[in-house]
């Protein structure tokens, strides 16, 4: 037996209280929390938005209340200083434009309405077909939202001079203009010119199409991303209220092996703008053959692109070989939920076995989402993981590490026993943001299958110096298996819902604060349009947070915010996080809207 004196504990026992410290240093994160309750009314009405004053260093939430005076509004508002005191409240009574022109976020247009749009869209033989469309919206008091209905009206099949079909291959609707842009394939008798000569069309609702531009290849191509491009304004401004330019991706196909470009890996940027002007396009070099882009981002004039790749004989094999023909793209501009109700009812007034329903019928839009597209490739194994920056119509850098460098360069959190396995399997991407350093960051989740449902588990955040190389990949465990919805027989159970997540650097520049936005819970909600009761599941989202010490990369365990509290709080809909000086404010309530909860966290250092 070894023996240990006095001494020597002495100095061990001081050595394990410093480490225990430094760890606690690191995990500690200076957190406020105050409980408030609100009124009987407020709490029949819904909060508006949150007023952050920066001069006055004051908060105000303001809740809106149904009027009994038509064309005005109540509201009611808590005014809170920095350290979440509450001063004073508000209540006022005002007509319904000066609230609009008072607040952005009240977005009142009506408490019924219809806007007229169109539908670009795949037809079994895969040609172009512009579908007029009518979206109702009804607007609910109760959440301040509307609730919107899409009916399917006739369609319009373009064709050329030569009275041949033009080939779908993207589409961007840009609502603001009431139009839809549209990536055609030029078709010509005994040729594959349509893989090689494309036009950009713009049709407005009056289904008036204008060819707005032209470009052509060398060799037959295929589009494998086609999206709006992102910014970190994208919260504020949607592409409704401010339509963003298009990035599409093309690459070399495989389809005509006499005519093919000679190398796979040739692909071609293009930067389009909401008119359907190309303000961009050059050819480059992909170090990955099968580079699946997940996302275009602009960030201080350059543009990151960035998704998981599949590395295979890149000398050789086309991308669309690779894999399985499978399409990359959506073949309709319309989202999962306008197809969805559109397909399945005609929309408003449609009855089943009338002539509107069968008309609507056939009206069908037969082209895949991106969400159907992307449920396929999900499922793949990948290489490598892809992320490239380019600035002045040229790439600064594409980097490419495979999956064994991401295994190599894990971490966890402190009080986390094992590491969160990244192995290119059934994951998703959901975003990437900046760190004032440069360097990249960008967050996915794994995910399993239960009966065809996904169950969403670990979290990644990938690390990325601002050359492209891969720094570190992060995993942290989220287990939501045991709640779902309350009482309510909810089909969804919280870990069946996609985690957001984002980083917020400290104001010393030592810690990045990383906050996990994910489901706690899931609430029912019904509402009434156009006579018919529909039954929706909402996600109620907490956050949970933890930090990054940027000098050696150590993640400190998570934390939940409203832990002490005695009940459940959950965010505010619609709500995230607000910064205000060296502090970031978060407001929840608990399930039935009489109390709240603010939560301030200090990221000054």
């Amino acid at each position: 037996m070894t023996h240990i004196n006095r001494k020597t504990k002495n100095f061990l026992l001081t050595f394990f209280i410093a480490l225990l410290s430094i760890g606690n240093y690191y995990a500690q994160v200076p957190i406020l929390e105050k409980p408030y309750e609100v009124s009987n009314k407020a709490k029949r009405g819904y909060l508006g938005g949150i007023e952050m004053n920066k001069e006055k260093e004051t908060i105000d939430m303001v809740y809106i209340l149904p009027s009994l005076i038509a064309r005005k509004v109540k509201t009611e508002t808590y005014t809170y200083d920095k350290d979440l005191n509450l001063l004073n409240t508000v209540k006022e009574e005002e007509w319904l434009e000066k609230v609009k022109t008072r607040y952005k976020w009240f977005n009142y247009k009506g408490e019924n309405w219809v806007y007229n749009s169109l539908t670009a869209s795949i037809d079994l033989s895969g040609g172009l077909v512009f579908r007029k469309k009518a979206t109702y919206g009804t607007y609910i008091w109760a959440t301040g939202s509307y609730y919107r209905n899409v009916k399917q009206l006739e369609k319009v099949k373009p064709k050329t001079e030569n009275d041949l079909k033009y080939k779908f291959r993207c589409a961007y609707e840009i609502e603001a203009d009431s139009t839809v842009l549209v990536i055609v394939g030029k078709p010509e008798k005994k040729t594959n010119n349509e893989t090689k000569f494309f036009e950009v069309m713009s049709c407005d609702n009056q289904v008036n199409i204008t060819t707005v531009d032209k470009f052509e290849f060398q060799y037959p191509q295929s589009v494998i991303f086609s999206a709006p491009l992102q910014d970190e304004m994208i919260d504020e401004l949607t592409n409704d209220d401010s339509p963003r330019d298009w990035i599409v991706v093309f690459a070399p196909s495989g389809q005509f092996k006499k005519d093919a470009d000679p190398k796979p890996t040739n692909f071609t940027y293009l930067r389009l703008s909401p008119k359907g002007k190309i303000i961009e396009k050059f050819s480059f070099n992909s170090p990955s053959n099968g580079w699946r882009i997940q996302g275009a981002y602009e960030k201080e004039g350059s543009v990151f692109l960035y998704g998981s790749a599949m590395t295979k004989d890149p000398e050789k094999k086309y991308m669309d070989k690779m894999y399985g023909d499978k399409p990359f793209v959506a073949s309709t501009s319309a989202d999962a939920d306008e197809k969805a109700m559109a397909n399945s009812t005609g929309g408003p007034g449609a009855v089943a076995g009338s002539v509107s329903a069968f008309s609507a019928m056939g009206a069908m839009d037969y082209g895949q989402t991106q969400d159907q597209v992307d449920l396929a490739l999900d499922e793949l194994k990948y290489t490598n993981f892809q992320v490239g920056k380019i600035t002045d119509g040229k790439f600064d850098f594409i980097s490419s590490p495979n999956i064994e460098e991401f295994e190599q360069k894990q971490a966890k959190p402190a009080d986390q026993k094992k590491f969160v396995k990244f192995d290119g399997k059934k994951f998703i991407i959901s975003g990437i943001s900046f760190a004032s350093s440069g360097d990249i960051f960008i967050s996915g989740q794994d995910f399993t299958k239960k009966d065809d449902k996904r169950i969403y588990k670990g979290i990644y955040m990938f690390q990325f110096a601002p050359s492209g190389e891969l720094k570190r990949n992060y995993g942290v465990f989220v287990d939501q298996k045991k709640k779902s919805g309350f009482f309510n027989k909810s089909p969804l159970t919280s870990d069946m819902i996609l985690a957001k997540n984002f980083i917020q650097e400290s104001g010393d520049g030592k810690q990045l604060y990383w906050l996990l936005k994910n489901a706690k819970s899931v609430r029912e909600e019904s509402h009434t349009s156009w006579g018919t009761k529909t039954t929706t599941w909402t996600p109620l989202y907490g956050f949970d947070y933890g930090s990054i010490n940027i000098a050696d990369g150590s993640l400190s365990e998570f934390k939940t915010f409203g832990e002490d509290e005695k009940r459940s709080f959950y965010l505010f809909n619609n709500t995230n996080s607000y910064k205000m000086a060296n502090y970031l404010y978060f407001f929840s309530e608990d399930t039935k809207g009489g109390k709240i909860l603010l939560t301030r966290m200090d990221i000054a250092k």
